[in-house]
């Protein structure tokens, strides 16, 4: 702890390389959390929507009328593109070039 520094360690080095590095490097880690919250919240959505949608084909006891059924598609279908949406994230940012 008995490090002296001198006025050079202390200076702040801009240059537009480092500021780019920089965003590139927060881009990627707002992409891993949207890809991640893509999934956490398109699966559930999916399998919701999904479930829904089997029981209004098959008539095991959910009503039918039109409201619902609007609902019940866009649920299936938002959570349908959440998915696709995170797993094209994922598989992007992992992807060696």
């Amino acid at each position: 702890m008995n490090k002296k520094t001198t006025k050079e360690d202390n200076t702040v080095i801009m240059s537009d390389k480092y500021i780019s590095e920089s965003g590139v490097q927060g881009g990627k880690i707002i992409g891993e959390h949207i890809a991640l919250g893509s999934f956490i919240i398109g699966i559930p959505l999916l399998t919701i929507g999904l479930y829904a949608l089997l029981n209004i084909l098959f008539g095991w006891g959910f009503p039918t009328n039109s409201a619902i059924l609007i609902l019940v598609l866009l649920v299936f279908i938002i959570g349908l593109l959440m998915t696709i949406g995170g797993y094209s994230i994922y598989i992007t940012k992992n992807v060696e070039k």
